[in-house]
């Protein structure tokens, strides 16, 4: 339902908590965030992830692919049901160091749970600064 709005503080409250679910790997706190029946799309080349128990799923893989992350989230775009919103995300594991910049794309229900989420992202290895103007 593209037209139906949602409030611009809760959709604001979901790339919050989002940022500070993925930062802190608070597996719970981050599958709250979506429906029963989510669609993540995680990048067009990844994977579709069909439901939260799956989504847990696959947030402890990434857990364990990403190791600490500190992850940063730019000023949240509101339109209708959908936020999107930049993520800068330096990342270290292993003893390697990554970073990984991207975007997210939520459709919101009126509580505030997303029931259809896609990202895209390009890693870069080292870890990078963002750039002036990221995230504005």
């Amino acid at each position: 339902m593209p037209g139906i709005g949602i409030d611009r503080d809760r959709a604001a409250a979901f790339v919050e908590s989002y940022r500070r679910a993925w930062e802190e790997w608070d597996f719970a706190g981050f599958a709250e965030l979506f429906s029963d029946d989510v669609v993540y799309v995680a990048h067009a080349t990844e994977r579709t992830v069909v439901g939260r128990a799956e989504l847990a799923d696959y947030l402890r893989e990434e857990a364990a692919d990403q190791g600490h992350a500190r992850v940063r989230t730019g000023r949240p775009i509101i339109e209708g049901n959908r936020v999107a919103a930049e993520f800068w995300v330096t990342r270290s594991n292993d003893g390697e160091e990554w970073t990984t910049a991207g975007c997210l794309i939520a459709r919101l229900d009126p509580e505030g749970r997303c029931g259809f989420f896609r990202e895209y992202w390009f890693d870069v290895q080292g870890h990078t600064s963002a750039y002036e103007g990221w995230g504005e």
